[in-house]
């Protein structure tokens, strides 16, 4: 068992792009790391990276005294938290959760922590993979202080800063509204290139332009994207867009109606084709309706 005054001993439970990123910029910075996934390619990953990765659950929550939870599905967090709650803690053992959820989740799956004799934060990511093997990550951190202190050598490890913004569930409510940020400005963008293009702009040199000057249409989210609305490269399908509108459906519930232009966005991800992805699937939705 490790004691709690034991310099930190990582477990990462999901070592996808996220996950495993983030185990690569602790061991980067010195930190021992176990890791835990069922797919075999990301387990050989890890290992290169230098992860010990453990057979089971149990055999890491035996020998970490971090843990971080990222994970893309509610079954694979169902199942990792029921194994959670019928294994016994170490001592000051804590649980980082930083897959994206709804803030209700995350309550409850702090509680099944905190019941289990373990403390809980939550550390929503903002980022990418290759942001997390960087150490570029920014996190919406939810949670005591005391715990945040506690995991502070996780986050500066992984990322280039955090802003804690309360309990536990005030960081999936932010990350949410963060994603719904990004959902909505892509089918702007999207509308406005195919508006270009309507009256008479080159799409590719408007893009060009938009991103170079860097004004009021500029953005991270037109950098990394808006090319895929004039690229002839397929776009990789967009499932988490989908995904990240619906929580915001399902946070705000019956006051949806109350923000129009989410909602609006929320109905579009929804109805929207996964294949070819979001953005060439928007422009091709627009210019069909104009009969372009």
């Amino acid at each position: 068992m490790i004691e709690d005054d034991r310099p930190p001993v990582y477990g990462i439970v999901g070592l996808g792009a996220m996950g495993g990123g983030m185990a690569a910029a602790l061991i980067a910075a010195g930190h021992p790391v176990r890791g835990l996934d069922p797919d075999r390619a990301a387990q050989a990953r890890a290992r290169a990276r230098g992860v010990f990765v453990e057979q089971d659950l149990s055999s890491l929550l035996d020998s970490a005294n971090i843990v971080i939870v990222c994970l893309a599905t509610p079954k694979a967090l169902t199942d990792v938290y029921a194994t959670i709650a019928a294994t016994p803690a170490n001592q000051g053992q804590m649980v980082v959760e930083c897959s994206t959820i709804a803030p209700d989740r995350a309550r409850d799956l702090a509680a099944v922590s905190r019941a289990s004799g373990r403390r809980h934060l939550e550390a929503c990511m903002i980022g990418l993979g290759d942001d997390a093997a960087a150490g570029r990550l920014y996190y919406f951190v939810g949670g005591d202080m005391r715990d945040l202190d506690a995991a502070r050598s996780f986050l500066e490890a992984t990322g280039r800063g955090f802003a804690h913004l309360g309990d536990v569930g005030s960081g999936a409510a932010a990350k949410v509204l963060n994603n719904a940020i990004g959902n909505a400005t892509m089918l702007a963008f999207t509308e406005a290139i195919v508006a270009g293009e309507a009256i008479g702009l080159d799409a590719k040199a408007f893009v060009c332009a938009v991103a170079e000057a860097k004004g009021a249409g500029m953005s991270v989210v037109f950098e990394r994207r808006a090319h895929w609305a004039v690229s002839e490269e397929a776009q990789p399908p967009g499932p988490l867009n989908r995904k990240d509108m619906l929580e915001w459906g399902r946070m705000m519930d019956e006051r949806c109606s109350e923000y129009p232009i989410l909602s609006e966005s929320l109905r579009v991800f929804s109805r929207m084709p996964e294949a070819p992805g979001p953005i060439r699937a928007y422009a091709e939705l627009i210019k069909s309706r104009l009969g372009v």
